[in-house]
């Protein structure tokens, strides 16, 4: 006799348990996926600020540049920093009043570009910096609109220079921007990229672009708690009969 007890609760959690599995939502148990969100982070005029003139604007763009993709990202300066001129006979760009003086990879940096970004969950992706001459680049906790970056860098300047700028990542030709992988929780984060013009009165800009994906979630349906709950009650109901058999 007991062991057709033993049978019955068994065989009823099995039901249970298929029939939370099968009924389809909103009716049964079948587990959603919660939403998934996407946030771009990338360079155009208007878009963030920096520790000179507050609003980035767009520049001319030196021919020796990485060309953007898209048009979804776009070079970028704190004024008319970039190639005022193009000689073709000397194949380089003529120096123009707003061009930068030098300085260099641990001094004071040419200008520091922000923009803040706010995570509603855990998300991960990858970030593509490109600088005239090079930067160094960095994620801070919470909104920041000053200073410049503390810490260790996600990645640091390239002090060496080749024929235009840094000679690796991060530089500003094609195939020398500087790729972060980045994974970070929810909450408020600033991008913070240090720039530096190594070569004093020569083309300067900054430009970025990225994406971070959140990773969903999986939410049961509030018919599968529903289910469960009645097949705990069931089972708990056999079992204070077998004991008080």
């Amino acid at each position: 006799m007991q062991s057709v007890r033993v049978s019955r609760t068994l065989w009823l959690s099995l039901f249970v348990s298929a029939l939370v599995a099968v009924i389809p939502a909103p009716f049964g148990g079948v587990a959603t996926a919660g939403p998934i969100t996407t946030v771009d982070i990338f360079s155009l005029p208007g878009q963030g600020s920096n520790s000179i003139t507050v609003d980035n604007i767009g520049v001319l763009v030196s021919p020796t540049w990485a060309t953007p993709a898209t048009s979804d990202y776009a070079w970028i300066s704190y004024a008319q920093t970039g190639c005022n001129f193009f000689d073709t006979g000397t194949g380089r760009c003529t120096p123009g009043t707003d061009n930068p003086p030098g300085t260099s990879v641990g001094g004071t940096p040419t200008a520091t570009f922000y923009q803040t970004f706010t995570l509603t969950e855990a998300s991960v992706g990858s970030l593509e910096v490109w600088a005239d001459d090079t930067a160094s680049v960095y994620i801070e906790s919470g909104t920041i609109t000053s200073g410049t970056g503390t810490g260790t860098p996600l990645m640091a300047a390239n002090g060496t220079l080749g024929e235009n700028c840094a000679n690796g990542p991060i530089g500003c030709t094609s195939g020398n921007g500087g790729i972060i992988p980045l994974s970070l929780g929810p909450g408020t984060y600033t991008l913070v990229i240090d720039a530096y013009q190594l070569v004093g009165s020569s083309p300067f800009g900054v430009m970025y672009d990225g994406e971070l994906t959140g990773s969903g979630g999986t939410v049961p349906e509030p018919a599968s708690y529903m289910l469960m709950g009645l097949g705990l009650v069931s089972l708990g109901t056999l079992i204070r009969r077998r004991k008080r058999a």
